[in-house]
């Protein structure tokens, strides 16, 4: 049996009884994280900017934008609603290195259940939705990390991986048959995009926010066409263009990708940010603070101070990165937040609007701070 049609049993055979309590409690989590991560991120710049564009476009009522209401075609409100959850860095993220998968997973899954209500006169009940949530975070997880340092070292994100996820999911939702589901991740692999010179490199400004909606985005309108019969490229994972020769020069191990299919969910594992911003900002925002409480140290105090970052953090968080040209920025800057916390004492989705990164003192204190 190919590693495709492996994935496929697998999304075909998954129960609610096959997951333990542990992971139906994470899938639980991720989904209340991210729907305050919604409700938060709409106030974001970037999110915003998309909500009028879509409106303005108009089209079909089909899917909800969420907080702000109305119905636009269904692709696009998964976009949107997905960029919204990215508004402020501020979702749950999963281990591994895989991080940003159920800011578009969740979104996406969302906008399929609203899909099969309306055209297919079925709502999906909450065991049914667990269940397609749980496979596909595994599976948008398996995507990511199968490929090791070459997809991470590479810059492919997360959401480079969500629409075969996506596809899966949608087909697990709708009752598809094999060779659906396999069209639907199919047609997934063929729109996978997105990087990080794109998105948090410097001068990324939204689009790490966009790049997010973007994956939830295709993942649904993979699992449109399908449904509607659209085929694509069946041999996805071992095919002479399948994804890991894509993204990975054509490596990945097979234990991460296939092993435990079913049986093993430590991939849904939530990580809960304490912070808004990157991942990676959140160590030391809370060192920084941690330390000031502890030592009674003022920002007035402070002569200098040095955050050390492997280097993938570096590159993310610290290299070119000065005074934040614009508030998705100053989401991935390391010497920003730190800054914020040191002079604020605090750090929160205020610290993250336009008149809050021109700040003075932060600004200027941000001077003192190297990476």
């Amino acid at each position: 049996m190919s590693g495709t049609d492996e994935l496929i049993s697998y999304a075909q055979s998954l129960r609610f009884e096959d997951l333990p309590s542990q992971a139906v409690e994470a899938v639980k989590i991720h989904v209340l994280d991210t729907l305050g991560a919604i409700l938060a991120g709409s106030s974001a710049e970037g999110p915003k900017k998309l909500v009028h564009l879509v409106k303005e476009w108009g089209g079909t009522s089909e899917g909800t934008i969420f907080v702000y209401g109305g119905k636009v075609p269904l692709p696009n409100a998964a976009w949107v609603n997905s960029t919204m959850s990215r508004g402020f860095d501020y979702e749950t993220l999963v281990g591994g290195g895989a991080t940003h998968v159920s800011a578009s997973v969740i979104p996406a899954a969302l906008s399929i259940s609203e899909y099969s209500q309306t055209f297919k006169n079925k709502a999906i009940n909450g065991r049914d939705f667990i269940v397609a949530l749980a496979l596909g975070i595994d599976l948008n997880w398996r995507f990511r990390v199968a490929g090791g340092s070459t997809v991470q070292g590479g810059g492919w994100l997360a959401e480079t991986f969500a629409p075969p996820a996506i596809g899966a999911l949608g087909g697990k939702l709708l009752g598809f048959d094999r060779d659906k589901i396999n069209n639907a991740m199919g047609i997934g692999y063929n729109q996978c995009c997105g990087n990080y010179g794109a998105t948090v490199g410097p001068g990324g400004g939204y689009m790490a926010q966009l790049s997010q909606g973007l994956g939830a985005k295709a993942g649904v309108l993979s699992v449109i066409l399908a449904d509607r019969g659209f085929t694509a490229f069946k041999d996805l994972i071992d095919g002479r263009w399948g994804l890991f020769h894509m993204f990975a020069n054509g490596r990945y191990d097979s234990e991460i990708l296939l092993g435990g299919l079913g049986k093993r969910f430590g991939s849904l594992n939530p990580i809960i940010k304490r912070y808004p911003g990157c991942g990676g900002t959140q160590a030391p925002v809370y060192g920084a603070l941690e330390l000031a409480c502890e030592h009674n140290i003022r920002a007035e105090d402070i002569a200098k101070v040095r955050i050390s970052e492997g280097e993938m953090g570096y590159w993310l968080l610290g290299e070119k990165k000065g005074k934040p040209s614009n508030t998705a920025d100053a989401l991935w800057n390391d010497r920003y937040s730190v800054s914020v916390a040191l002079v604020k004492g605090k750090i929160g989705v205020d610290d993250f609007s336009n008149e809050s990164i021109r700040n003075p003192r932060v600004l200027e204190f941000l001077e003192r701070v190297e990476v």
